[in-house]
């Protein structure tokens, strides 16, 4: 709301001339004895308003079209100009108008309406999450944020959008009526006198509009109620910490218990893009790496998705559903070297709308979720409280939790990596179906395709054990694909975000081309770069898979020959992690990271001076350095060197090697 603080400074003060116009030019009593109802007044003057609101909406759009077509870019969109401007915008600042309106009308003067106004603007804005208040329904004009993507258009975010306008929409039309009836005429003022004339007032058309509001409201506020708050959860931030907490107090002392680990897993993935459901069903075969017997299987599970799990010779011991926690035990024991099979469904289904924004990974075109939705085995660091703050207030240590410190003589930590507690490089199959006119992609390589019950199917495999770490997407994509070398190199698109396709490719070709050369050959079959919304920004590197933002490459503009090519950058770093972190991956240690995102930057950087030569690198490593410098400001820990770096020191390990 705030990125519109002019337009809120219009409504604010010329809200206050209209209402007190007439009284300010000491004409109110010959205004007032015209012959035509209050809300003739009221109606004329909120239109006034609205109407100068959407003239500034109309210049603010223009002047986009005119950036945009300096920029080159002539694909204007006009649709999501006005759905943006003049359906989302303008509908907020109609709700706005009303309230000042509706303050000024109850204020006994201009300036207490105004100071009445702005205090109800700051309030509103921030005084619900100091009192650990989440629900839009008592946030005034509160609605789930609409996010654009070309994906989905509005579609995930589209259905609680409009009930939520729907229910502000009948509450402002009792702050109107409310209004109308309380809209002072004549010179008592005194509230008795105000109340007696609402009372004659309330008749007729009026009286009609005020209970269809009220009906409305109360109608709309029900649904509203029983989507977000039975069908769905709605949790403050304070909720959330106390449950970050309260998993850390009752379940860290099982953190270094030692668990069967992950060796191999079979995945039969139904996705059903349309309701925005998935069912994964999976069969894990666990392995006792240690030297002792193993009573017991602790899991974490997502709180979002329903599961069922079996575990051959287990009974479920504990079942800690508000923390998402269980624990299962063996008879007899898992013998070293002994194996066990598990078998779970994880199924995520969308119930109703929510209250906040939706869940990014299942949408209707662009769905992408990774293995973290499987059950996963022991207790999560990644769940506890980052903020020293926060800690110290849930009655936690106040040390930021970090990676443990470096020894020489290590045992347990050097047992995990630092993405993985529970399992080393494992086998991985998946057999994953979609709706029709989308494409599936997992882990592996592609060993068929089929079409069942007007259904698409695709089964993959990995060449090879890798790290458990991959993703799931399905999406409705064009393809280009390139024989390279004997690697199948692949980006998965839409087909109207072609622009930097060939230069993703070229990265492709020169990143694996230095890599092989200078480190070891590329493991896999494929390389796959595969677009995802723009709900999230980032590109992340899964074995031989590469998921990459819309937001970041797919639509960026790189016509000036002198802007740094963050495309092929980024590819350029998310190959290099093909050999740092899925062949080289550092322990459950500080400097872990050093090993992973440290080298593939290097590598990054040796490949884009390769492509553009030293005067473009000192440019980005200018970049480099401003970035470096601004982040270290907000170190909660203390600043390390990259030797014994954290996981969570990203401005470290990501820019400091070239320096």
């Amino acid at each position: 709301m705030w990125a519109y603080t002019f337009t809120i400074a219009i409504i604010t003060y010329y809200a206050g001339v209209l209402v007190w116009r007439e009284r300010d030019a000491w004409m109110d009593e010959i205004h007032d004895a015209l012959p035509f109802p209050e809300w003739i007044s009221y109606t004329a003057k909120l239109t006034a308003l609205m109407v100068v609101i959407s003239l500034l909406q109309l210049l603010a759009g223009g002047a986009a079209v005119v950036v945009q077509a300096a920029n080159r870019y002539f694909d204007f969109n006009f649709g999501l100009y006005a759905n943006d401007l003049f359906l989302r915008d303008l509908s907020l600042f109609l709700f706005l108008a009303v309230m000042a309106f509706f303050l000024h009308v109850l204020a006994p003067n201009k300036y207490i309406g105004y100071f009445a106004f702005i205090g109800f603007l700051i309030v509103n804005t921030f005084g619900w999450e100091g009192m650990h208040v989440a629900t839009r329904m008592v946030r005034f004009a509160s609605r789930p944020g609409l996010e654009y993507s070309a994906f989905f258009g509005y579609a995930p975010v589209r259905e609680g959008w409009w009930w939520f306008t729907a229910y502000w929409t009948a509450f402002c039309g009792l702050l109107s009526v409310a209004a109308v009836l309380l809209w002072p005429r004549g010179r008592e003022t005194a509230w008795r006198h105000r109340w007696r004339v609402a009372g004659q007032r309330w008749s007729g058309g009026l009286r009609l509009a005020g209970v269809v509001a009220a009906a409305g409201f109360l109608g709309v506020g029900a649904w509203v109620f029983h989507n977000t708050k039975i069908l769905n959860t709605v949790r403050s931030d304070e909720e959330d910490e106390i449950l970050q907490a309260d998993y850390e107090k009752t379940y860290k002392k099982f953190e270094s218990m030692a668990l069967p680990r992950v060796e191999e897993i079979r995945y039969d993935i139904e996705i059903y893009p349309s309701r925005r459901t998935a069912v994964m069903k999976g069969r894990q075969t666990l392995r006792n790496t240690g030297t002792a017997p193993l009573g017991e299987v602790h899991l974490t599970l997502d709180d979002d998705v329903r599961y069922t799990i079996e575990i051959a010779g287990a009974s479920l011991e504990k079942d800690d559903r508000r923390l998402g926690y269980r624990i299962y035990r063996l008879a007899p024991a898992l013998e070293p070297g002994g194996t066990r099979r598990m078998t779970f469904q994880a199924s995520y289904e969308l119930r109703g709308f929510s209250n906040g924004n939706f869940r990014a990974t299942m949408v209707q075109n662009g769905t992408f979720f990774n293995n973290q939705i499987a059950p996963q085995i022991g207790y999560q660091g990644g769940r506890e409280l980052r903020s020293k703050n926060d800690r110290k207030k849930r009655g936690l240590s106040g040390e930021v939790p970090s990676l443990p410190p470096l020894e020489r003589n290590c045992v347990e930590n050097c047992r995990n990596s630092y993405l993985s507690s529970s399992s080393d490089w494992v086998n991985v199959e998946t057999v994953v179906g979609t709706e029709a006119g989308q494409l599936a992609i997992a882990p592996g390589s592609l060993l068929r395709e089929w079409t069942e019950n007007g259904r698409r199917y695709f089964h993959y495999r990995l060449d090879h054990p890798s790290a458990n770490f991959y993703s799931f997407l399905s999406a409705g994509y064009e393809v280009r694909r390139e024989t390279w070398n004997g690697i199948s190199l692949e980006v998965y698109h839409l087909k109207e975000h072609a622009f930097n396709v060939g230069k993703m490719m070229e990265g492709m070709r020169k990143t694996i081309d230095y890599c092989a050369r200078n480190f070891a050959p590329y493991r896999h079959r494929q390389a796959r770069i595969i677009e995802f919304p723009r709900v999230a920004q980032f590109a992340q590197a899964f074995p031989g898979t590469m998921p990459y933002s819309e937001s970041i490459g797919f639509i960026a503009n790189l016509n000036d020959p002198e802007d740094i090519d963050q495309v092929f950058y980024i590819v350029a770093h998310e190959i290099a992690h093909q050999w740092w972190a899925h062949q080289v991956l550092g322990a459950n240690m500080q400097g872990a990271t050093l090993l992973s995102e440290t080298m593939a930057q290097y590598t990054a950087l040796m490949v884009m001076e390769q492509q553009y030569g030293r005067d473009m690198m000192r440019k980005f490593l200018k970049y480099e350095m401003d970035r470096y410098l601004r982040s270290r400001g907000a170190e909660e820990l203390r600043e390390r060197p990259l030797i014994s770096v954290d996981a969570g020191q990203g401005y470290i390990h990501y820019p400091t090697f070239p320096f």
